[in-house]
């Protein structure tokens, strides 16, 4: 019985140690290596060092908003121009006009919804005041 006692005091002991130890290294004056910057005892990168841009949140929106809005602009062009050959190659038969006619309309659909969503982000940093200013 006493055998096991002082094993577990010696390994509580050893704890307790190490947890002083680290807990005076912590204590010690911060210093962080070059490219990094101290903010409440923590080295953060600069952003420099991560290789992020300083481009806000809203100038990125709006980038990727007008290169979807691209791509979906090309998608829309060819949409039509098959719905026009559809139309063309129905020679009157009423089922291929029709579906033609469909495809066009779900081709300006999706350009609606594009659009759509575009102006829904102009208009949500307007309401915010997300003027493109950089926070980080």
């Amino acid at each position: 019985m006493s055998r096991l006692f002082f094993l577990n005091l010696f390994f509580v002991g050893i704890f307790f140690s190490f947890l002083t130890a680290s807990v005076s290294d912590v204590s010690a004056a911060m210093v962080c290596p070059t490219d990094f910057h101290e903010e409440s005892g923590v080295c953060f990168p600069d952003a420099t060092t991560v290789g992020l841009g300083d481009m806000s949140v809203f100038d990125f929106l709006q980038v990727l908003m007008n290169w979807l809005l691209g791509i979906i602009g090309v998608l829309a062009v060819i949409a039509f121009v098959i719905s026009g050959i559809q139309y063309l190659t129905s020679a009157g038969d009423e089922q291929m006009a029709e579906t033609a006619k469909r495809n066009m309309t779900y081709a300006i659909i999706g350009l609606v919804i594009a659009l759509a969503g575009l102006i829904i982000v102009n208009a949500v940093a307007g309401l915010t005041g997300a003027d493109g200013a950089t926070y980080y």
